[in-house]
């Protein structure tokens, strides 16, 4: 699809506004390095809505043998030095799989995680994060990962967390439409600024008040 036809497509979906600024900030991304993104939380839930998976679909709370296991599968795109500095941190990962077979899988951390661009993610207590979602393209569009998101929220209301955290770039016009209706609430931005070799990081009041942020380790 030519870039006259997608943004025909988008204001048909979002609106002139939404879809002209979705643009202006891509090219800013591009151009300038300017990443700008929407923070949102959502509250765990202790008895999500029944989740329609396909037969033969079930969710675990995945195991550090299972993990090593998928890592020697290529098409999982998971590798097993990943696995060991994720569980070393105490994240955990959570799966689909059919039968014995890996088939999608989520991370979460309640401290910090990997993100790109050299920068890592932090947030705090009551805060979960959700990263590295993955799911083999043989079971695309069949929801899982939301099926996971809200399957792994009872391990952590156990732990006395009560919310996810997460964000989506501003220019992504889909994943912010579909974000409205999965009981997500945005309370303010945070992104980070590539100069000159150099990366500068910012969020706002409401998102400092949670605690999260993007961070360089070695700063």
């Amino acid at each position: 699809m030519v870039d006259g036809d997608r943004l025909r497509t988008d204001i048909e979906r979002f609106g002139w506004l939404p879809s002209l600024f979705a643009r202006v900030m891509r090219r800013l991304q591009k151009r300038l390095g300017v990443h700008v993104c929407r923070v949102r939380i959502r509250t765990l839930v202790a008895d999500p809505p029944r989740s329609d998976l396909p037969a033969g679909i079930d969710l675990r709370v995945l195991s550090r043998d299972d993990l090593l296991r998928a890592s020697e599968d290529d098409t999982l795109s998971l590798s097993r030095d990943f696995v060991e500095a994720a569980l070393e941190r105490g994240d955990v990962a959570f799966g689909a799989c059919d039968g014995h077979q890996l088939v999608s899988y989520m991370w979460r951390t309640l401290t910090a995680a990997p993100h790109v661009d050299g920068l890592w993610v932090r947030v705090d207590r009551p805060y979960c994060y959700g990263y590295k979602g993955f799911t083999h393209p043989d079971y695309r569009g069949l929801h899982l990962n939301p099926a996971i998101s809200l399957f792994s929220d009872a391990h952590f209301l156990a732990l006395g967390y009560t919310h996810n955290i997460g964000f989506i770039d501003v220019h992504n016009l889909s994943s912010l439409a579909t974000r409205k209706y999965k009981g997500n609430v945005a309370i303010g931005y945070a992104g980070y600024v590539k100069w000159f070799g150099h990366c500068f990081t910012y969020r706002t009041p409401s998102v400092r008040r949670t605690g999260f942020e993007f961070f360089h380790p070695s700063s």
